[in-house]
């Protein structure tokens, strides 16, 4: 089987055949760690990381996680990609290959994926306008899984892509993630909305039309986080989110943090019918 970069929008490194005599799931099971089937397992959830995502989730060295990445992507589990940027090298960003496809759909009692669709798809995700959205949500939830692998008492409980998401959500809202955090004994059930400053202020106010209408549809009462890229962002944005009725009434309880460059489990949260800032979970559900 080859592994080949070929040239187009991105540099891209994934097998272009299927290997010769086929897939052999059962003979790649014999050479798959218990962590490389974790990789798996969330690649298969969160579409894409970047090698230094990857490392915080799971490695306690770079290089360590760099070796693993380019012998997994060698044996085609794993593809590739990255767009040829000057100065510098832009990060790998890894996704699944044909074999960790294969080796999944096994597993899951699933029809042999097609070598030509698995290119299409790594070819669609290396040109899609939404990798920077994507690969910036997952990043939040690595910042609190990596801060959880080494501080006691932290937790990252639960961590749903949008996909998941919306097996709950239907077309009320689109999140673009939900996660459970605990720290120190306090814990906060949230809905994420990764803003990015691509959508008019109204566009994300109307957002709460929805988790309104999905409280009163499940009565599920997730804290909707806004983590947004600027102060500035976040200064335009609180006013509106205030004065949404879904937050008058006291049916959301919504918080926003505007830095883009804090942690996300730090004090840096601002619940809107409050000034102070807290640590996220330390941010409490609605009061009705």
């Amino acid at each position: 089987m080859g592994i080949t970069q070929t040239a187009t929008q991105s540099r891209i490194w994934a097998l272009t055949h299927a290997p010769r005599g086929g897939i052999d799931v059962a003979s790649e099971l014999r050479r798959l760690m218990p962590r490389d089937r974790w990789l798996l397992e969330l690649l298969h959830e969160h579409q894409v990381f970047t090698t230094e995502q990857i490392a915080a989730l799971g490695f306690d060295h770079l290089h360590t996680a760099r070796n693993r990445l380019v012998l997994l992507n060698q044996r085609g589990l794993l593809a590739r990609f990255r767009d040829g940027v000057r100065p510098g090298s832009q990060q790998w960003r890894w996704t699944l290959d044909l074999i960790g496809a294969a080796y999944l759909a096994a597993r899951n009692d699933e029809p042999e994926p097609k070598t030509a669709v698995i290119r299409r798809r790594i070819n669609r995700l290396a040109s899609w306008p939404g990798l920077a959205h994507q690969l910036g949500t997952n990043g939040f939830f690595v910042d609190l899984a990596a801060h959880a692998r080494h501080t006691t008492g932290a937790q990252l409980g639960v961590w749903w892509s949008e996909r998941t998401c919306r097996t709950v959500t239907g077309e009320l809202v689109r999140p673009d993630g939900h996660g459970l955090w605990t720290e120190d004994g306090h814990t906060c059930s949230f809905w994420l909305e990764y803003d990015r400053s691509t959508e008019k202020a109204h566009q994300v106010t109307a957002k709460l039309d929805g988790y309104a209408a999905l409280h009163r549809a499940t009565g599920l009462d997730h804290t909707v986080l806004f983590w947004l890229d600027s102060p500035g962002r976040e200064a335009s944005l609180r006013a509106r989110l205030a004065a949404h009725p879904a937050v008058t009434s006291g049916t959301l309880a919504v918080a926003t943090a505007g830095s883009g460059t804090e942690h996300p489990a730090g004090p840096v949260w601002a619940p809107l019918e409050a000034t102070d800032r807290v640590r996220l979970a330390h941010l409490q559900p609605p009061s009705t």
